[in-house]
């Protein structure tokens, strides 16, 4: 049983295993690439504050609390 929780945690995880949305996929491949958040945005065609709240959820589900670790866990998971 240990084994087989060493090889789950150690695997990369899929965007279903979080829950991710597609719009919350996008904004996260967009902070991938470095973009900020008024250009995200600009891009999506919505609003700084529906960012703002994607981001929100993101952190949430990926179980992070700043924008560096939600990119870092990102591209160790392979998520984007």
């Amino acid at each position: 049983i240990a084994r087989k929780m060493i090889e789950q945690m150690q695997s990369p995880q899929n965007p279903q295993q979080h829950n991710l949305s597609a719009k919350e996929l996008e904004v996260l491949q967009h902070l991938v690439n470095g973009l900020p958040y008024k250009l995200i945005a600009s891009k999506m065609n919505i609003t700084y504050d529906t960012v703002r709240a994607h981001i929100k959820k993101i952190y949430e589900k990926l179980h992070v609390a700043s924008m560096t670790e939600a990119v870092a866990t990102a591209l160790k998971n392979k998520i984007v």
